[in-house]
């Protein structure tokens, strides 16, 4: 997700996720324990790229539905949207 405002998100991603999940948090990385995957995130100095993870097709949905609808909520002023890429893993 490109962003000059990288740094702040994890932080208030993480934050906000410690109600409801683990997580492990720095200052510019962060790390979400979903039920159905994990996302880590990892603040530069140009965008907050997400590295999620998931058992199968349905649960990596599940994440990265969780982490559209948060950036969504926590960027409302200036909305931002995640581009999701595939990878495959050999």
């Amino acid at each position: 997700m490109p962003t000059t405002e990288a740094s702040r998100y994890p932080q208030r991603l993480c934050c906000h996720f410690t109600r409801k999940i683990g997580v492990d948090h720095g200052e510019h990385r962060g790390e979400a324990h979903f039920p159905w995957g994990l996302c880590v995130q990892r603040a530069d100095s140009k965008a907050l790229p997400f590295d999620c993870r998931a058992k199968d097709g349905a649960s990596l949905a599940h994440v990265q539905f969780a982490i559209d609808s948060h950036v969504e909520l926590f960027s409302r002023k200036s909305p931002m949207a995640v581009a999701w890429q595939p990878v495959q893993n050999d």
